[in-house]
This record gives C-alpha cells, structure tokens and sequence, in this order.
C-alpha cells in the first residue's frame, strides 16, 4: 500500500505521523523477537501472509463506476489488504478511515490496495479526475468471506470473470468419500464445468460443484455409507420434498416431469412463465416459500422440505444458507449461470436428473436441444454484428461478457458480439456495466440491438428505447431499423435455448419472424 497526504491538512498530517512513529516503534520493539524480514511480492504479500481471491461488491456513487471482482486480499496475522481495481484511469486517491492511498499502477486502470475488513460495509471515498476538476465520491464496498479461495500462483490479480469456467473440474472435483470406496464410473458431460457427478456401487452418485459443495445421492432404501467425508451431505433419491428457489432451473424440473417433487417455490405464479410449473403454484400442488432473501421459515420446516436448491444469489446472503441448514434442510447452490456455454447450461438437467431419478430423461432432453443447437449453429453466418445491453437507471449501459452464454447464443445463431474480451474486461461475473459514451465508442456501428427486456420491461416501442439515452438515437442499428427487446421469460426458459437461438438466426437474417416468442422488433 501506499499513501498519500493531502496538501494543507496539517491536523491530519499529525495525525498520520503520530500513526507512522507508533508504527516504528512497534517494530523496533519487535525486532528481537524476528527472524529475517519477509520480502514482499507485487500484491504486498510478505513470506508469513497468504493470499486469497474474494468477491467484493461497490455501491454508492452514480453507479457508472465499477471495480474487479473477485479480488486479490492478503491475510497477514489479523489484517487484511485487498486490491482493487477500478473500471477508469482516472482515480488519482482513495481515502479509508481518514488515510488517503495513491495508486500502485503507472499504467492503466487505477489500482489501489487498502486495508479492509470482512463481512462490513467500508465506507471509503476516491477521487476521480475525469471532470474538469478533481471530484471525491463515496462508495460502500463490502468483501463476502464465503467466497474466499486460496490463491495458487496460477491465478491473476485482478478479477476473472465468472463464465470463462476459470475453475477447471480438476480444481473442485474431489471423488474420495473419506470410507475406502472407490467410483465405478462418472455421469458424461459434454459441455458444463461446474458439476461433476461420480457413480458408486449400490446406485450412489457423488456430486461435486464448482463452489465446493459436495452431496451424495442415495437410493431411499439404501444405506449411507460409514466414515462418509464430513463436508459431503447425504440427499436421498429422488429428492421429493425440495424447496426450489432457483427460478431459472424451474423449467428444468417441468421438463423432467418432476414438478411433484417440489414441495415450495422461491417464486410466487405471477412471475413464473414455465407453464407447467405456473400451474402448480396457482392450484397449490407447490407453495410459495418465500424469495432467496426472506424465506418463511416456519412455513418451510413445518412443509418437511429437506433439500433447498438455490441460485448464486444465496451468497449474498449467507445467514439465510445457515439458518436453512439448521432447519435441517441440505442446501445446493447451482452453478448453470456460470457456465461458458450455452449448451453447458441446458447440461444442468443432468444433475436434475441424478436428484430426481431421471437420469435418462435427462439425457434425452439434453440431446434433443444439442442436435437442434448444433443445426441451427451450422447455417451460414449472418455476417451481422450484435449488440445486446439494456439501461439502468443511471443512464449506463448493462451488457454482457464475451465469454459469457448469451455472448455465445449470438455466436451459435450467426451473429457476430460486438463488444470483445478487453471492452467487457472492467467487471467480474457475467453483466458487464459500461458508462453510455464508453459504450457508445464500442458498439455504436453494430449492425442490430438486442435489448434486455427480461430485466428492463419497460420498452414496448423504438421511442421508449431511444428516450432511455439520448446517444441511443446515434447508433447504426436505430438508424437502420435493426432494434430487437426480448420477451420478459427469455432467462427462464433455459430449455428453450434452441427456440432463442432460431429467433435470434431469424432476426440476424431477415427470416419470418411472425412466429417469434422471445424476441420482437420494435418499431
């Protein structure tokens, strides 16, 4: 870390030396008690720290600014020093807890490392010299310890994003039960990277996630196996009594046939657009539960659900996680947002199938939408470029990675995204947010919008687009006509992926779009 003092502050100049003198002393008194001192190494680790990535969110500001995440934080003793990363040039200081720290880059975004604590919001400031002169704006970081992951040299420093599969199988996949038994053989995959599913004898499936989580599925008749490994839970199969959370997989149990397993919802049948599903919460046959956040409790253990199936977003709020499993339910948080590719979030049926005992149905639904991907993948290229964002309520513009799955469906239906790996590099997971000019330079020529209307419903017309930034009315596919919004059910319905992927081919190339469900032109 290094810091700055701001001119003409001599309370507080004071103030830091008094800082600095009682740091020297501490050292000295130190010195007969150390060995040799401990070399630091680019990010500030010494020889006795460890360094570790974790998740940090931003907020405060205009909301146009944004930091990597995850982020490299050295533990040394009791203290933490995190870096962090901005998404401009321009920050000349941050200010923690009065002391101001001056970039440790000469080139590039600004880069700071500061001390930081866990599981707190940390009021800090910076200072941004992008306006005609220098302004200070608060922000609220806060760093989630239950993201925390052991740094290998292998890793970066700054953020990687989620969707680039930057966890390998080999990283999280652990088949050893702790009892002796070894796998007779493994579940297939051909496309997903955040699960992994090993068969024992006696119809036993281990599953491991890409977030550390292990579970292994047991037959209801069969017997768990002594001396089982104590981080793996036991699920008995099929898993009949679930509380489903993860909105985005409902589709995967309607297609499975397997809406009787579940016994409560996270998502009331207002907001759910799985037919079948929809259906059971309006008769009742599934409850509702309550959202991620705020579950009822009461209402879930006297249920006698036993397994909770959550989404990433449980880890915004890890104290809901351990309640739940207090109740005694077994918690599973899918990964399908972070797969790569498309076809590796359509796989997720597979697990599904493992839970529900359905493991060749599964395997049916996945081919299906493979073969109907892989054909429509083989037409020609549209020789379209594609932009696909929506705008918040900054004025920014929301969009997505490259690498990320709906990148990749532009991609497979013959499109090129116009935005590459160093334009979406600001940010970590798989939204990308961009100030409007910055993105105005990037995708202004792109040949056709694609515009989120799964997030931002509000744009039924080419005027409530254009009306969303005045820079919209600039842009080559306004001008031209070629402005697409998607329908409001287009993330839920992750096995219709090859209905999407056509109507986006369909719009690339001019094809009949009469019968479109997920996306429409707006004129």
């Amino acid at each position: 870390m290094r810091s700055i003092l701001p001119k003409g502050e001599n309370r507080k100049r004071r103030s830091i030396a008094a800082r600095a003198i009682a740091c020297v002393l501490v050292a000295l008194l130190a010195l007969p008690f150390a060995g040799c001192s401990a070399s630091p190494n680019v990010t500030g680790a010494t020889a006795g720290s460890q360094e570790y990535t974790v998740s940090v969110s931003l907020s405060g500001g205009s909301g146009r600014a944004s930091i990597a995440s995850p982020t490299t934080i050295v533990k040394d003793g009791d203290t933490y020093t995190a870096t962090i990363t901005w998404s401009s040039s321009n920050y000349d200081k941050m200010t923690v807890d009065g002391v101001d720290y001056a970039p440790v880059n000469d080139g590039g975004n600004s880069t700071f490392e500061i001390p930081v604590t866990l599981d707190e919001d940390i009021a800090v400031s910076a200072e941004t010299v992008a306006m005609s002169t220098p302004h200070t704006i608060d922000y609220t970081l806060h760093f989630d310890s239950s993201t925390m992951k052991e740094k290998s040299g292998d890793d970066a420093s700054g953020g990687s994003p989620a969707g680039t599969a930057s966890s390998a199988a080999a990283d999280f996949h652990n088949a050893d039960l702790g009892c002796g038994w070894e796998p007779t053989g493994a579940l297939q995959l051909e496309y997903a990277k955040h699960f992994t599913v090993d068969e024992f004898e006696g119809g036993l499936r281990l599953i491991c996630v890409s977030n550390g989580e292990r579970f292994l599925v047991v037959p209801q008749d069969a017997k768990v196996p002594d001396g089982l490994s104590s981080d793996i839970a036991v699920i008995r199969r099929p898993a009949d009594k679930v509380y489903l959370v993860s909105s985005a997989t409902m589709c995967l149990v309607d297609a499975l046939d397997a809406n009787d397993n579940i016994l409560m919802s996270g998502t009331k049948a207002d907001d759910c657009s799985v037919a079948g599903f929809k259906s059971a919460l309006e008769s009742g046959a599934i409850a509702y539960g309550g959202k991620y956040s705020a579950p009822d409790y009461e209402r879930i253990s006297a249920s006698g659900c036993t397994l909770a199936i959550e989404n990433t977003m449980i880890n915004h709020t890890p104290d809901v996680k351990e309640k739940l499993q207090k109740l005694g339910l077994v918690v599973l948080t899918e990964q399908s947002s972070s797969e790569p590719e498309a076809l590796g979030r359509i796989e997720w049926i597979k697990l599904f199938g493992v839970l529900f005992d359905k493991e060749e149905e599964a395997a049916h639904l996945f081919n299906e939408q493979k073969a109907r991907v892989e054909q429509t993948s083989g037409l020609a290229s549209s020789g379209k470029t594609v932009a696909y964002f929506y705008i918040n309520s900054n004025g920014a513009a929301v969009t997505r990675r490259r690498g990320d799955y709906v990148a990749q469906m532009i991609e497979l239906a013959g499109g090129s995204y116009a935005l590459d790996d160093a334009q979406t590099a600001s940010t970590s997971g798989s939204s990308v947010t961009l100030e409007m000019e910055r993105f105005y330079a990037t995708a202004k020529d792109a040949d056709i919008i694609v515009y989120n209307g799964t997030i931002d419903e509000s744009v039924a017309t080419l005027s409530d687009f254009v009306s969303k930034n005045a820079l919209l009315s600039q842009f080559k596919a306004v001008k031209n006509g070629n402005v697409w919004v998607t329908s409001a059910d287009m993330y839920q319905q992750m096995t219709s992926t090859a209905d999407i992927i056509d109507e986006l081919h369909g719009a690339f190339t001019g094809d009949d779009t009469s019968d479109f469900h997920y996306l429409r032109k707006l004129g």
